[in-house]
């Protein structure tokens, strides 16, 4: 892995194809990691992990960005969730904490590092998808699942923004059609209720 020298300065390092995701650790600490970013030679993604200022984002630079501050067992296990995938899709900037979807069927014990939370849920195979490697909600199950679980205005954006980006196909039609027929769940309504609220904002702001 190409290591970046400490003396470099905002104008020397380039992107160069290569991801290169930097943690604390050998060869940088947590202060000198945290000092680059003001200097314009590194950007801070996700949690403490670091790219170069240059990398574009996404999508495969997201996925290797979480396969670095994901442990292994909960790659295999979970599923990225909630605003986690709303940030993978760039729908939603960093959460805090990094929410992690397990499976109620595949219970785990691992020890979950600090900057993850663990959320236990129902997980149906056409709600999960797996791109460059990592395994997140789909779409319409992420905006399906913030529309229940996340309040506030942090909810509402990136709700707004998953149903408002054509390329993900999560049309607020898509989104009601899943809540209505979702199995009883506590809060659906409000979601709905929630939901057809954005809907019409976004109705309404539309171009006529």
């Amino acid at each position: 892995m190409p290591s970046l020298a400490p003396s470099l300065r905002p104008s020397g390092p380039r992107y160069d194809g290569a991801y290169t995701v930097f943690l604390p650790g050998p060869p940088f600490s947590r202060a000198e990691l945290h000092a680059m970013p003001v200097d314009g030679v590194l950007r801070r993604e996700l949690l403490a992990a670091h790219v170069h200022a240059s990398q574009p984002v996404t999508d495969s630079l997201r996925a290797v960005v979480l396969s670095r501050v994901v442990p292994g067992n909960l790659q295999r296990r979970g599923v990225m969730g909630r605003l986690g995938a709303a940030w993978f899709y760039r729908c939603a900037p960093e959460p805090s904490p990094l929410p992690v979807l397990v499976d109620k069927g595949a219970r785990t014990t691992a020890t979950v590092p600090p900057g993850i939370v663990l959320h236990q849920t129902s997980l149906a195979p056409e709600d999960v998808v797996t791109l460059h490697g990592i395994s997140l909600t789909t779409p319409r199950r992420t905006a399906t699942d913030i529309a229940l679980y996340v309040p506030g205005p942090a909810g509402d954006a990136a709700l707004l923004a998953l149903m408002g980006a054509s390329r993900l196909r999560c049309a607020p039609e898509d989104v009601r059609h899943d809540l209505e027929t979702m199995p009883k769940t506590p809060g659906r309504r409000a979601a709905l209720t929630r939901v057809r609220k954005l809907s019409r904002g976004m109705d309404e702001s539309a171009p006529a």
